[in-house]
């Protein structure tokens, strides 16, 4: 005689499909959250990948490029949007990040500066398709005119504030990030230095910034807008570009050297910067840009005039080890900018001196190797480097 049969749960199969399924109620609820989560991972893993630069074309109004990667690496363009503001010409130094991104709530805000004339431009990006709308407003003024011929370097802190480093008046101006993008100047702090590179620490406590030399740290408040200075610190070189732990204890900055140099700095409690230690090697001309690989095991560092990626291996106490090195195809001429995909299985870099160009390489076991088809030319800007962001960005959270 037939047992009586348990009892059937149905669901739905990720293609809509109704499905039968035998067995009680965990098993219902054991198989209901396996869906779930194939449903989680397939759209994280159709999340697309889109580039976006400062072009920064010289004695030409500015201009920002998007830009669609491929899961290959294939570099394809959306579309070339103006600014608004002017650009800052052939000047613009190689560390300054002269582009930032921020979410807030649902929306995703893209930030140019333009140092032709001391203003930032913001969009809002559309994460279906990668175009860009102008926020109304912008370019937005905040306090400093004129052109700064080495750039306005940006960073965001906790998705709240737009930290702008000025290079021609020694300063560093906060502004406040709005539900729509829009941007309001909140403070400024002054400087004995001209800012390059700015990076708050992944928890959102400090700013930490390279002057070409000092390098400083910053207590933040969002809830008034300010900077509490806590420096400047000496360095042992000409620190320019630098990438802070997921932890937020340790700091990496890349000097501008004859060959490749790297310092560690620990970020202690009171968010002061201690010297742990320095590195160099005399294989790679230049190191100003440096970036942390997503599980924090490698730093790739430009050697921006041998257009090479020098890859360290970073371990406890900010020790460095010589890894590997990638040598970018023509026509790039220097190395500068880096940026990396969410899932930290691309990396990106921006060659200048050339039609502005995007590597396109993934990370091996102890180097990069570059795509097919990489560089891939987006558009002519003369000497100066364009800024360059990936979005979706790597973050730390």
């Amino acid at each position: 005689m037939r047992g009586t049969e348990p009892p059937c749960a149905e669901i739905r199969g990720l293609a809509g499909v109704c499905t039968t399924v035998r067995g009680g109620p965990w098993v219902k609820q054991h198989i209901i959250l396996l869906i779930a989560i194939a449903l989680t991972t397939a759209s994280v893993a159709q999340e697309q990948q889109y580039l976006y630069t400062n072009d920064n074309v010289a004695n030409k109004p500015n201009s920002s490029t998007a830009l669609k990667v491929s899961a290959k690496g294939l570099i394809t363009l959306i579309k070339t949007y103006p600014t608004g503001g002017k650009s800052s010409g052939a000047g613009a130094y190689f560390a300054s990040q002269p582009i930032a991104y921020a979410t807030v709530g649902k929306k995703s805000c893209l930030f140019v500066s333009n140092g032709g004339d001391s203003t930032i431009t913001a969009f809002t990006i559309n994460s279906q398709n990668g175009t860009l709308t102008l926020v109304k407003g912008s370019p937005f003024s905040y306090g400093v005119s004129g052109d700064q011929s080495m750039g306005v370097s940006l960073a965001t802190g906790n998705n709240k504030l737009l930290f702008a480093g000025n290079s021609k008046d020694n300063s560093i101006s906060v502004l406040k990030i709005s539900s729509t993008c829009a941007l309001k100047s909140s403070s400024s702090v002054s400087l004995s230095f001209s800012p390059v590179d700015l990076k708050a620490t992944p928890n959102g406590k400090y700013l930490v910034a390279t002057y070409m030399g000092p390098i400083d740290s910053f207590k933040i408040d969002y809830g008034n807008g300010t900077l509490t200075e806590l420096g400047p610190f000496s360095s042992s070189g000409s620190a320019a570009g630098l990438d802070i732990t997921c932890d937020s204890t340790t700091v990496y900055f890349g000097d501008a050297a004859t060959h490749t140099e790297i310092e560690s700095y620990r970020i202690i409690s009171s968010g002061k910067l201690k010297e742990l230690g320095n590195f160099r090697n005399i294989r790679g001309s230049n190191s100003n840009n440096v970036m942390l690989s997503k599980d924090q095991t490698k730093l790739y560092v430009t050697n921006n005039q041998s257009n090479e990626i020098t890859v360290l291996a970073v371990g406890h106490n900010g020790v460095e080890f010589f890894d590997g090195i990638a040598k970018l195809r023509n026509p790039g001429k220097f190395a500068a900018a880096l940026a990396q995909s969410k899932t930290g299985t691309q990396v990106y870099v921006s060659e200048a001196r050339t039609e502005e160009s995007i590597g396109v390489l993934i990370p091996t076991k102890s180097s990069l190797k570059e795509v097919a088809n990489s560089p891939f030319g987006i558009i002519e800007n003369g000497f100066s480097p364009a800024g360059l962001i990936a979005v979706p960005s790597f973050s730390c959270k």
